[in-house]
């Protein structure tokens, strides 16, 4: 790495952390240091940010992110969810975009502990770890193996991604893995192995039906778990002898990859850029699907102008998974917010998974083009925005966004240890 390569991550790290010291109160992390900002503990955010925040340690950081789960775990609801966010005056909880809160606190407080090494902190929280994933049992509405998720209720708050999420799902066999982790540390070998196989069977799930081959031919398999009666052996056919109709592929037909969702007889078709990384990182894909997203990644351009676009190819007009409302404040537009922004927090974890599938090279030039992303500003430089244009790279969203600048921490240790943290 040159001098002013070394320069320029030097002066992302201490900017990053800036930022997260900026977001961080006595009640929690804030999503974000501007003023108002947003003046809420977010689940996913905070659990986010702690990933690479947590390895500063720095006590000051520390103590808002352990308040975080606190906060978040004390509005628990009797039947084991976690809100989406907590006002951190108010104290009101608000539950609206619910699906994918719960398993990031998971994961959080597991890497908090593994970061840390306070038992009394896993003591403390596990009892809230082994009732949350109770709550996403019951989330498996039918029976198949699967979460499945109401629209526009993960972190694409804003979106049509519904039924059985790709990212929501990865993130449940993350969380379980971790929880597994976390009872044996602990003592409950019956816990672990309960929390292990249900990983193991929810990581044959979603390779099945989640992983699109490259072949418009084998689509049955992808709305099985929305059909009522078996199929056989034969394609196409069910127990009772009847033909199935398939949809017709239309995007991305000759490309191997996972899609984003599966719902009643059909499925999303574009490529979710976070869910498919996240099978990376959490050894769901194997080496070979890995190499397969990351090709696909640099061949379509997902990490330009810079690390990386939420989806690929962006929804239009007259798409089926176009809504009426992502024309509000011009938000969702074709290449913007969710709709193909370049969200910061996701290149993080595109560097990880590089680093992961040590591809080295490419992962420190990731990291540099992720930098570079984050210096830019509106008024400044080391802005850290939400998220940018995903044509121009113009910055947009909320300026001193703490997942912004917690996952370029994570990214950046990744690539000095050539390891990745936690996941």
């Amino acid at each position: 790495m040159t001098a002013d390569r070394e320069n320029l991550t030097e002066t992302a790290h201490r900017e990053a952390l800036r930022v997260v010291k900026g977001c961080g109160r006595k009640g929690g992390m804030l999503a974000s240091a501007t003023i108002p900002g947003y003046p809420q503990v977010w689940a996913r955010d905070s659990m986010i940010t702690l990933l690479g925040a947590v390895l500063a340690g720095e006590t000051e950081i520390d103590r808002s992110l352990e308040a975080s789960v606190k906060l978040l775990v004390q509005n628990q609801s009797p039947l084991g969810l976690i809100p989406n966010n907590v006002h951190i005056r108010t104290l009101r909880p608000n539950f609206q975009a619910y699906a994918d809160g719960g398993l990031w606190l998971v994961i959080g407080i597991a890497a908090y502990f593994r970061a840390g090494g306070d038992r009394d902190f896993l003591k403390r929280y596990y009892p809230a770890v082994k009732k949350t994933l109770h709550w996403y049992e019951y989330q498996d509405v039918d029976q198949t193996g699967l979460v499945t998720m109401t629209e526009g209720s993960d972190w694409q708050d804003l979106f049509a991604t519904r039924g059985k999420g790709l990212t929501v799902n990865i993130l449940h066999y993350l969380a379980l893995k971790k929880a597994a982790g976390m009872a044996e540390v602990l003592g409950d070998e019956a816990g672990a192995e309960r929390y292990r196989e249900r990983a193991r069977n929810l990581k044959r799930k979603i390779n099945r039906h989640f992983w699109y081959r490259g072949d418009p031919s084998s689509l049955l398999r992808h709305l099985e778990p929305s059909m009522s009666t078996e199929t056989f052996s034969r394609e196409g056919f069910d127990s009772l002898g009847r033909e199935h109709a398939v949809p017709e592929k239309r995007i991305l037909k000759g490309e191997s990859y996972y899609l984003p969702y599966l719902t009643f007889r059909g499925f999303g078709e574009w490529f979710d850029s976070l869910g498919n990384l996240l099978a990376v990182l959490s050894g769901v894909a194997g080496r070979e699907r890995s190499e397969k997203i990351l090709d696909l990644i640099r061949k379509r351009k997902v990490d330009r102008p810079g690390p990386v676009k939420a989806i690929d190819p962006p929804i239009r007009p007259g798409d089926p998974d176009w809504r009426y409302f992502y024309v509000f404040d011009n938000l969702n537009l074709p290449h913007r917010y969710h709709n193909g922004g370049v969200w910061p927090f996701i290149g993080g974890v595109y560097v990880a998974a590089l680093v992961k599938m040590k591809r080295l090279k490419e992962a420190r030039a990731a990291l540099e083009s992720l930098a570079r992303l984050n210096r830019k500003g509106r008024k400044g430089e080391w802005e850290f925005n939400e998220w940018l244009e995903g044509e121009t790279g113009q910055p947009l969203g909320m300026a001193a966004q703490a997942w912004s600048a917690g996952m370029y921490l994570y990214a950046d240790r990744a690539v000095r240890e050539r390891k990745v943290p936690f996941l």
